[in-house]
């Protein structure tokens, strides 16, 4: 294999952002119910809170502090996309919440607005912060709570540039309610923003009398939701443990890097690789080039190493069928590379729903198999991990095996090399690679115990949220959008039981 890889000396390009379309159809444009929902579906989920007149208080003296919190969760029992709403008066994950609600928007592309059907937790039901307890929520019902019957659906529209509001009008919807034992009108108001989310819920009687007094529309501000609080406030379900199998360590001298390597998109790779590793290959050769804002590549500088069993060609995989088993998140400020992105399985991936193709993405820390000319000629004996700006060019270009999580800092920091593409010049200058070994072939006490974020959560989204409209209270201006490679993918030390 040469040492000068043509597709590697690509330079990085930049990523600007275009309109989400990830709610529409695969094979047409989205419609413009369809992205005025991207839009609801986006800025309605949020954690607020905001003070207002107790409804129950005779006198409207006594002021009261609500907390909502409002999360998609996936529930189909309900719906397509169905959002979970508690309502508390201590805390936004308060144990003892006063109202929790689910709303659920119907995909029906027949309709003529979007619409909201509503359903209400009964009394002490006994659930709190359900987005967290994944067996509670595919033993829910709609049968347990309380629904309204059709023509109470909850119209939404724009009312002005990203804000959005809803409504029950007054005597648009009777209902016979079990609770109050008469018949009842309801009057609901919703509004959400960027800034905050407002509600008005109001119960009348058949005279049109309200049975508690309204304060008109209660308006909680967003709170600033940070990357450390949404990890703070996740469940141990919304974790995964890596699989020994695909987990990769490569041993320095400074230290290790840990890579997860993908099988549902480079199987054939994955399986070279592993064969490599297993027979001690690597252990011995070095680190060759690191180029800066690119790359960082190691593998045989002298090309004399016999490959040991593993295959020499393997037929590239630089992407594959987006069948309907692949779990992914869709990110919502779309792509230049991509007619959608997302993330499948942890990993950044770029993908065309009209094409019915997805591939990994080209980010920081991506781990990829060298190749030369040929589409064939990359087997996994050359890797390289990608240490600057994503160069996205590369996308369906060469095979994507897998990404860093652990030890990026050892492959970045390194000198860069002198010569053409970043090679080093000299034998002296290589960074020699102790070993590289599968977690599998270790025992547990030399394991890294890491622990990821499943990008198929709750509380993923809500990372994606904290990232695209930075909260903390350094950021004056919030960027209201995020690219593919800048979203952080979550990592830790596993937790001990």
């Amino acid at each position: 294999m040469r040492k000068a890889h043509p597709m590697l000396a690509l330079l990085c390009a930049s990523l600007p952002m275009a309109a989400w379309s990830a709610s529409s159809p695969p094979s047409q444009s989205p419609s413009p119910l369809d992205a005025e929902l991207s839009r609801i579906l986006t800025l309605l989920p949020g954690r607020y809170a905001g003070s207002m007149a107790d409804p129950l208080d005779p006198s409207g003296g006594k002021i009261i502090r609500l907390h909502h919190k409002i999360v998609p969760i996936e529930a189909p029992q309900f719906g397509q996309k169905v959002f979970y709403h508690q309502i508390s008066r201590d805390a936004v994950d308060s144990l003892q919440p006063t109202q929790q609600k689910i709303y659920v928007f119907d995909l029906d592309p027949e309709r003529k607005r979007n619409r909201m059907r509503s359903f209400v937790f009964y009394p002490k039901s006994g659930y709190a912060n359900l987005e967290r307890d994944a067996v509670a929520l595919r033993q829910l019902q709609p049968q347990q709570l309380m629904s309204f019957p059709p023509g109470c659906e909850i119209n939404w529209s724009e009312e002005a540039g990203e804000v959005f509001f809803a409504r029950v009008r007054l005597g648009d919807c009777r209902y016979d309610s079990v609770a109050f034992k008469q018949p009842i009108l309801p009057l609901l108001t919703y509004r959400v923003s960027r800034e905050a989310f407002a509600i008005e819920d109001v119960l009348h009687d058949a005279n049109r009398k309200p049975l508690y007094p309204s304060g008109g529309l209660a308006s909680a501000a967003r709170l600033p939701s940070t990357l450390a609080t949404v990890l703070a406030a996740t469940s141990p379900a919304e974790w995964r443990e890596l699989d020994p199998a695909r987990t990769l360590y490569m041993d320095l001298d400074a230290g290790r890097v840990v890579f997860e390597l993908s099988a549902t998109f480079a199987p054939a790779h994955l399986a070279n690789i592993r064969t490599l590793v297993k027979a001690g290959w690597f252990d011995g050769l070095s680190i060759n080039r690191v180029q800066d804002n690119f790359v960082t590549q190691w593998g045989d500088a002298t090309s004399s190493r016999k490959l040991n069993g593993a295959t020499e060609r393997v037929a590239p995989e630089f992407e594959r069928q987006w069948s309907a088993d692949l779990p992914f998140t869709a990110l919502p400020d779309g792509d230049v590379y991509a007619p959608q992105v997302g993330f499948v399985d942890g990993f950044p991936v770029g993908g065309d729903r009209e094409q019915g193709r997805i591939w990994l993405a080209h980010c920081y820390g991506t781990l990829g198999v060298g190749r030369d000319n040929a589409a064939d000629s990359g087997n996994g004996s050359e890797l390289y991990v990608v240490i600057g700006h994503a160069p996205r060019q590369l996308d369906r270009n060469i095979t994507v095996a897998g990404r860093a999580l652990q030890g990026m800092e050892l492959l970045a920091a390194l000198p860069r090399g002198g010569e053409a593409m970043g090679f080093y010049g000299s034998a002296t200058q290589r960074v020699p690679i102790r070993r590289m070994r599968m977690a599998e072939d270790l025992p547990l006490a030399e394991r890294v115990p890491l622990e990821v974020l499943r990008t198929d959560t709750p509380s993923f989204v809500e990372v994606v949220e904290a990232r695209r409209n930075r909260r903390d209270e350094w950021y004056l201006r919030p960027a209201g959008r995020i690219d593919l490679c800048s979203v952080p993918l979550p990592v830790r030390r596993k937790v001990s039981p």
